[in-house]
């Protein structure tokens, strides 16, 4: 795992990720995205389905050249960041 924080530039589709460039490669989604999310840590015991809040994005990307990655893209301002990558 690599641990990064690099400003992405992503395209949705139906609420998920499709594409993204990101350290100016172009990289398309080559699985289906899995959101991550939180659950508030302290909650009434009434509740039975928690709230989640997204906190980012895990996916299979390939680039035109066919290297391929698995990302976690997290919020960052106004845009998006590629946090972390495995081989």
């Amino acid at each position: 795992m690599m641990v990064i924080d690099a400003a992405a530039t992503v395209w949705w589709t139906d609420g998920a990720p499709v594409r993204l460039v990101w350290q100016g490669r172009r990289w398309r989604v080559s699985d289906h995205p899995t959101r991550l999310t939180v659950t508030p840590a302290a909650l009434p015991t009434a509740i039975t389905h928690a709230p989640e809040r997204t906190v980012g994005w895990r996916f299979q990307v390939t680039a035109e050249d066919g290297e391929t990655l698995v990302v976690d893209i997290v919020p960052d301002g106004a845009g998006w960041s590629v946090a972390r990558t495995w081989n």
